[in-house]
């Protein structure tokens, strides 16, 4: 299954606009990749689901980017840079990082 048809069944249908879930998947492969401190992508498909999930969050952000928190009537959403559920399944991907010595 690509990461689109993933995608796709997590939002139960695809959306009229045109090319729009590649560009979401293509966005969370570029913050996939800063998190992971990487130029590209790791080569395997146990990301796959990281980063249909990933694009599903940025999709359902639409229209409050850059906002922490937004509050409509009684109804009040929280938004988070990186779920957790999605960091804790590319943290074995990620690039160590070698410290200063003091």
């Amino acid at each position: 299954m690509t990461v689109k048809e993933r995608l796709i069944k997590l939002m139960g249908e695809e959306p009229d606009e045109p090319g729009v879930l590649e560009e979401y998947i293509l966005l969370a492969d570029t913050l996939i990749c800063g998190y992971l401190g990487r130029e590209e992508l790791p080569d395997t498909p146990r990301i796959d689901p990281s980063r249909a999930l990933l694009a599903l969050v940025l999709y359902n952000q639409r229209g409050a980017e850059g906002e922490a928190r937004r509050a409509e009537g009684d109804i009040t959403s929280w938004f988070e840079g990186l779920p957790d559920t999605v960091r804790l399944q590319l943290r074995p991907y990620r690039m160590a990082r070698a410290g200063q010595a003091r």
